[in-house]
């Protein structure tokens, strides 16, 4: 038998579809989309463990529920990391208001036939966004959404997941009262904060994870405010999330164990905002500098284009740097002369098959979250037949992709490969019929975090553009693998950060030339080093802590004491640097705390693994590009890439594991350098003072202070001897 995943409904063997239901009963891997047969425990495509596709058992509180369903949803490597180390994460709690009096009211057999199908609602929705569950109680859940493994929007993963969560639960409860059972609400509660994340491995082979901060009780706090059937978060939430979602502020509220009320937000629903870029042109673009080059590349691979010889540019680049910002001039610019046709990947996508597509073509057909089935079909209908009437066939692929019912389809007897492989040719033709029409710019963004359905079009449109007026424009981060560069019509760009010069152009833009701010410029463009996103972040952090006031003019409000890492950036650096393997993320958090720059000897005294074992390590993080190498003699020396990325590691490790780390940099520095401590004494000071030893770090405090006086360094003196 095949028991459905959504229903629990037991399906004879060989059935592709719930006999209850209808949903689909493939295997789908949650990571990579793909289906898997029935019995298959472990993903064929990519590895992952796929879901069970037994009915949900409920679970008492402890830690298998929280093992099971981590399994799906991060690495084997992360479940196998016994780490303790700070993050930032958001926790969710939701639970079902009334329980208790059910409970009383009903046979206990009765309430859970009730209650569990609930639970399981509310776990299925936090799983589909990546949470992780810490606790599952007899009526409600803990996730945490950022933790174990970083996401750059674990806030937004949250925020989508509590949507999720209300919206099937109000389908749920409409299918109880229909059955003349009582119906279920749920309250969920919502917050961003820092933790101390701590991983136990139990006697039964498995690892707990339990989150520890003020943080997670300010969420379960959110929970008890929030009315029943909604869900109440707090504003470092809604600050991170602001136009991607609806709110609706509830006002200051006093909340057991904070000293001064704090604002707390209702979460109404989604907002019409979809990409980073879009939050951007919502405040104000940025000034548009030192791309002309990718521009120009750009403008020739359209030309030819436009000449009915199809082209493929991928821009490539890290998180930040302008990929999206670039699309969006080449758009503005080419406006007139092409249709555009754009897909959207998103980080939390992969487990949602055609998502990009989905969304394409609901621009496309111009379809609103407002319009229903009726007007959707009928808009697909007339745009498609308007075309051509030769794609009518393609239609029921269109409709079944976008969840319209066809009662006519003969999709539901099609065989699941041919179904996929006649959904692909249907897009395909699509899209070069409209190309016939005007050339086409035909763009995918962000395919680093691509499924495995909408990468298997890509590799069909990749081969079928060379003759048609098409221009595919793509982006991605440099982990992204693809099988296009061997097409002639295939061209790469790198985009880089932007030069020093550049970089303080932009930061004009965004903050005058004001004398005054002068420092507070040089100083942005320092830290972020030319990442365009990263300097808008850390602008915005300055306004928001008051440091920076616009009246007409950007005046400094206060003195600047330092600038903190905007948690958009912490994001995007910390989930980069959970994409590694456990000992090599434990050897990038060492290295942070040794320093910016650090040579072998050094780390290898520090860090005490086998030579070997360390020079792989090494090169691993070379390869991803965490650290570099650099020439010297008589032995190698390394260098972060970027010191954003080091503050990001160094803050995640353990205070207490901080200063043990700093006393063996130290230790290992005096040793290296006997005989010239002289040459060492900043570094020395440096170590000696965090680690707590209370005793050597006067000591070479005093002896910095000395050698600054000696070079006429007065203020350098001064501030040794503070």
């Amino acid at each position: 038998m095949h028991h459905c995943s959504k229903c629990g409904f037991e399906n004879p063997d060989g059935m592709k579809f719930c006999g209850n239901c209808g949903v689909s009963l493939a295997n789908r891997c949650s990571r990579c989309g793909s289906e898997n047969p029935a019995l298959f425990k472990f993903c064929g495509q990519c590895g992952a463990a796929l879901q069970p596709q037994g009915p949900a058992e409920p679970s008492a509180p402890g830690t298998r529920t929280s093992v099971e369903h981590a399994h799906r949803i991060i690495p084997e490597q992360a479940i196998a990391a016994p780490n303790e180390e700070r993050k930032t994460v958001t926790a969710l709690f939701a639970d079902i208001k009334g329980s208790m009096e059910l409970m009383e009211e009903l046979d206990p057999e009765e309430a859970r036939a009730l209650v569990d199908p609930a639970l399981h609602l509310m776990i299925e929705s936090a799983n589909h966004y990546g949470g992780y569950i810490v606790q599952s109680t007899g009526d409600g859940i803990f996730a945490l959404f950022g933790a174990p493994v970083a996401h750059e929007d674990h806030a937004h993963r949250a925020l989508y997941a509590a949507l999720r969560m209300q919206n099937e639960m109000r389908k749920y409860s409409a299918r109880l009262r229909e059955a003349g059972n009582p119906p279920l609400e749920i309250r969920i509660g919502a917050n961003t904060g820092e933790v101390v994340v701590r991983s136990i491995r139990t006697a039964d082979a498995h690892t707990e994870y339990t989150p520890i901060g003020h943080s997670m009780n300010l969420a379960a706090r959110m929970q008890t405010l929030a009315p029943t059937g909604s869900i109440a978060i707090t504003e470092t939430t809604q600050k991170l999330t602001a136009g991607y979602f609806e709110f609706r502020p509830l006002g200051p509220t006093r909340v057991k164990g904070v000293s001064e009320p704090i604002t707390v937000y209702e979460l109404v629903g989604l907002g019409e905002l979809r990409t980073r870029l879009e939050i951007s042109a919502q405040r104000g673009l940025s000034r548009f500098v030192g791309r002309q080059h990718e521009l120009e590349q750009l403008r020739r691979a359209f030309a030819l284009a436009q000449s009915r010889r199809g082209q493929i540019v991928a821009v490539v680049a890290d998180a930040g740097v302008g990929k999206s910002r670039l699309f969006h001039e080449f758009k503005l610019q080419s406006q007139n002369e092409a249709f555009v046709m754009e897909a959207f990947s998103f980080s939390h996508g992969r487990a949602s098959p055609y998502l990009p597509v989905i969304g394409l073509l609901k621009d496309y057909f111009r379809i609103s979250d407002q319009d229903d089935e009726r007007t959707q079909r009928e808009k697909i209908t007339g745009r498609v037949l308007a075309l051509d009437r030769a794609l009518e066939a393609a239609m029921p692929y269109l409709f079944a992709l976008l969840g319209i019912q066809d009662p006519e389809s003969p999709l539901e007897e099609m065989d699941s490969a041919v179904r996929r492989q006649r959904t692909r040719e249907a897009i395909k033709s699509l899209i070069h019929r409209e190309s016939l029409n005007h050339p086409l710019l035909l763009i995918f963004e962000d395919l680093h975090w691509v499924d495995a359905e909408t990468q298997s079009l890509l590799d069909l449109l990749g081969g079928s553009i060379g003759t048609a007026p098409i221009l595919m424009m793509v982006n991605y981060r440099p982990e992204y693998e693809h099988r296009w560069s061997n097409k002639t019509y295939y061209t790469q760009l790198r985009l880089d950060p932007l030069g020093s010069q550049n970089a303080a152009e932009m930061v004009s833009g965004l903050v005058g030339d004001a004398g005054e701010l002068q420092s507070v410029k040089d100083l942005i463009v320092a830290r972020t080093e030319g990442n365009p996103f990263f300097m808008e972040e850390m602008v915005r952090a300055l306004f928001d802590q008051g440091v920076l006031t616009r009246n007409g003019v950007v005046r400094m409000a206060k003195p600047l004491a330092s600038i903190q890492i905007p948690p958009t950036v912490q994001g995007i650096l910390a989930a980069r640097i959970d994409q590694l393997a456990p000992t090599d993320k434990e050897l990038l958090q060492t290295l942070a705390v040794i320093g910016k720059e650090f040579p072998f000897g050094l780390v290898h005294r520090v860090i005490q693994r086998a030579e070997n074992e360390l020079t792989r390590g090494l090169a691993q993080l070379q390869l991803g590009e965490f650290i570099y190498e650099q020439p010297a003699f008589p032995e190698s020396e390394y260098i972060f890439k970027h010191a954003l990325t080091q503050e990001v590691a160094y803050n995640s490790v353990l205070i207490e594991r901080r200063r043990e780390l700093h006393e063996r940099t130290a230790a290992a520095l005096e040793e290296l350098f006997a005989g010239k401590l002289d040459e060492q004494v900043d570094a020395l000071a440096h170590h000696y003072s965090r680690s707590g030893n209370a005793a050597k770090a006067v000591g070479f405090l005093r002896r910095a202070a000395e050698q600054a006086r000696a070079r006429s360094a007065y203020d350098d003196a001064t501030g040794y001897v503070n």
